[in-house]
């Protein structure tokens, strides 16, 4: 817990949010990727079962993209978020920064200077950390889907030979 308390000592007020951001963040992202890991030991059984099976598999494929075109919204809005909360920590970082320059003189100026530059760059840092491992896995995600609608494509062309009728 000392870690999280001087991170938000280090960031500002804005690493909270932050922070909160990321665990709800990355529960969807895994909560996500759970899902697609199902779908796609569904589609790794024998061919000749999953023939028989093309219109189950196809009702599923169809909910698992539905429900990512949801998600998709919402880990986009929260994926643009963090690096823009980071940027309000650089923000009300450097507004104190200057607040304190403008107030003391010499060597005192200096050591808050150092103060206020760190805190601005541990808040973008955090906010660049939080967002662009996430785009990196909606991204996968992405592609996943795209992999099991080819798959899926090919077991229907694949029934549709076997009984054409």
């Amino acid at each position: 817990m000392n870690a999280l308390q001087s991170l938000i000592a280090r960031g500002g007020s804005v690493m909270i949010v932050i922070m909160v951001l990321s665990v709800l963040l990355y529960t969807q992202c895994f909560k996500l990727l759970l899902t697609l890991r199902q779908s796609r030991r569904a589609l790794d059984a024998e061919p000749a079962i999953l023939l028989q099976r093309v219109p189950l598999l196809e009702a599923m494929q169809e909910e698992v993209h539905e429900d990512f075109s949801h998600q998709r919204l919402m880990l986009s809005a929260m994926i643009a978020a963090a690096p823009l909360l980071g940027l309000l920590g650089t923000v009300s970082g450097m507004a104190k920064t200057f607040e304190s320059l403008s107030s003391n003189m010499g060597q005192k100026s200096m050591e808050n200077l150092a103060g206020g530059i760190s805190e601005v760059l541990v808040a973008t840092e955090s906010g660049l950390t939080v967002a662009i491992p996430a785009l990196v896995l909606v991204y996968l995600a992405h592609r996943q889907i795209d992999k099991h609608k080819q798959k899926l494509n090919q077991l229907k062309e694949l029934a549709w030979r076997a009984n054409p009728s």
